[in-house]
Parts: C-alpha cells; structure tokens; sequence
C-alpha cells in the first residue's frame, strides 16, 4: 500500500441502517469505502478490489462473520487483509479467543464509539502498511534471489566453458596434453592402490610432414581432426583418448594390460589405415604406428610408463611404420607386406583417380 494512498475497508452488515451510518462515517473520514451485505458478496469484492481492512459484523445469516474470517484466512488469492470483527452481543474471553482462532485481528463491541474506531482502524493501517512493506522486500528479496540465480548459472555454463577450453584440444576436440597427464596419474594412483594393471598406448602418424608440406596445413589440420574422430570412435569407453602434440595422441588404458592394450592399438591402427579423409579435390589416406607399454613394479612414476610406450613407438617407425610395437618385445614383425616402404599418405589425382604415392 503506497504512502498517502487512503485506507480501503470492506464493511460487512446484513443490517442496511448499520451498513449505511458506518459507511458514512468513514468516508468522511477519508477512506475508501466497499459495502456488502453477507459473506459470499465479501469474498467476491476481496478477491476483485483487495481492501486492506475487513469491518464485519460477527452475526450474519448464512455466513457468519467468524465463517467470513476463515474463508479470507484460507483462501489463496485474497492477500493480507485487517479484519475487525463487530459484535452486539457481551464479549467474554471464550467469545474473543473463538474470533481470534477465526482469524480476526480485533474486534469491537456495540455500540462503540467513533473515537475508538479511528484507533482501531490507525492501528490496523500500521500493520497493513508494515505487511505492505515486508511483502515488497520480500519481492525484492525474491527478485535479487532470482537474479542471482541467473548469474549463477551463467557462471556455472562459463565455469563448464572454461573447463572444456582447459582440457581440450581445440582443433581435434579430444583431451588436450595437460588434462591427459592429469587423468594418467590419476589412473596410475588407483592402479596403484587396488593393484590394478594400466596401459598406455602412444600414438604417432606416419609421414605426417609430406601432408603439411604437399597440401597445406589447412588439409593437415583436416587430417588430425578425422585421425581423431576415427580413434576416438574405436576406443572403448573406459578409455581417454588425448592429443598431447602436433600429430601426437596418447590412449590411456586402465585396468588392461599390455595384450589388452596391443588388441585395443591393432584396432585402432586397422581403422586408420582403412579411413579416408576428403580435402577438396584431394583424397588422402594416412596410417599411425603406435607404441604399448604396462605399468611395472620398476616404474616409479607416469612419465615412467609414458618413456617406455614412446621408445616401443619409435621402434615401431624404426621398423617400418604402420604398426604396433608392444614394448616388451622389440621382435615383433609388421602385419603390412614386409617391403618397408613409407608409401602410407596418398593422393587422388583429380584427372585420372587414382591414388597416387606423395
């Protein structure tokens, strides 16, 4: 209720005399003033006009004025409302406590007098005008708890941006070296403390050089990004699948040992070489070799593991790219044609269509 705004009271009388002389009076009085002769007509003004002050008498026909009380009480879209109940009748305590349980804020005796009235009515407009303001802060309240829950939550999807942009690789969206070297040792703890195996399988594309120097680096990055996409497809879900250099990629394997692994990395090598990644007018198709290594007792840490898997990879270009080379047998022979050539980026002629070595 704004400051200044006069006082709106609903009187409710079956008696028109009453209804009448009291309407009179407080309207000289300088309020506003809504009349009704029982309390079902109430109600509907309560819900249409909302006065702040209900004045009814106690005894009416149908609904008296202690139903009256109740139903303002109980019912959801009527707001605050003041109501002083009037009653003819001697008040005795039990009277009083059974308008007070009805949900009455006062009451009065007839006949009272004007005087007595205008108190009760001054007091009854301070804690309208208290209840007013207590509502606005908590509408306010309300609105700045709903403001700052959309800031929270414009944080929380920056938060999970700004984590995503931490611990991933731009170009091919896999996890980025960073968040890879954090996931392994966190792998190598738990293998560690339930004594669980870990592998790791280290990951390089053969001749990736002769694509950014033929075609562009904008083709190079297109062949990463499909490299990706293919081994991200064939990894089991347990695993993580990272970039961790230029056409580097490392997969980490818990609780698989070194066979497991080496199954997992001939996989992957398979999908590769079978892929074919379209730049333009240009067919390439590109093979990865890959080096496997398993947690020993003689490792100490991570990088321990990771050494090992990267020696076993440079033994496997060493020997011809194009294969996987498991890191505790060095002796392993490629599944290709035995030839060791390093024909393994081709080209599509656009004239003839045929794939053509770079």
């Amino acid at each position: 209720m704004p400051d200044g705004e006069p006082l709106s009271i609903l009187i409710v009388d079956d008696e028109p005399t009453s209804l009448v002389l009291l309407s009179s009076y407080l309207t000289r009085a300088g309020y506003r003033v809504l009349t009704a002769v029982n309390g079902a007509e109430a109600l509907h003004i309560l819900g249409d006009e909302g006065p702040q002050v209900v004045i009814t008498d106690w005894t009416m026909p149908e609904m008296d004025g202690l139903d009256l009380c109740r139903a303002i009480r109980s019912h959801e879209g009527i707001t605050f409302t003041y109501v002083i109940i009037v009653t003819a009748h001697q008040t005795s305590d039990e009277r009083l406590v059974e308008a007070f349980d009805a949900g009455a804020d006062d009451y009065l005796s007839k006949p009272f007098k004007s005087k007595e009235l205008l108190a009760r009515l001054r007091a009854g407009e301070r804690i309208v005008r208290l209840q007013g303001e207590l509502a606005n802060r908590n509408r306010e309240v309300h609105r700045y708890n709903a403001e700052v829950e959309i800031v929270n939550r414009k944080l929380a999807v920056a938060n999970k941006e700004l984590n995503r942009m931490a611990t991933t690789d731009e170009l091919t969206g896999l996890i980025n070296r960073r968040e890879a070297m954090t996931r392994l040792a966190n792998c190598w703890a738990a293998a560690k403390r339930h004594g669980d195996p870990l592998a790791c399988i280290t990951i390089d594309i053969d001749n990736f050089k002769k694509c950014n120097d033929a075609y562009g680096h904008a083709a190079g990055d297109e062949a990463l990004r499909r490299t990706a996409d293919v081994l991200k497809t064939n990894t089991r879900c347990e695993e993580a699948i990272c970039r961790v250099g230029g056409e580097e990629f490392l997969v980490i394997c818990p609780r698989s040992t070194e066979a497991m692994a080496v199954i997992g990395a001939e996989r992957l090598r398979r999908a590769v070489e079978a892929s074919t990644i379209r730049y333009g007018d240009v067919t390439l198709r590109v093979t990865i070799s890959a080096g496997v290594a398993e947690r020993t007792p003689s490792m100490s840490t991570p990088d321990d593991l990771l050494r090992v898997a990267d020696k076993a990879l440079y033994k496997a270009k060493d020997r011809g790219r194009n294969m996987v080379q498991p890191a505790s047998d060095t002796g392993l022979s490629s599944d290709g044609d035995g030839s060791g050539e390093e024909t393994v980026l081709l080209t599509a002629n656009p004239t003839s269509g045929q794939d053509t070595p770079v």
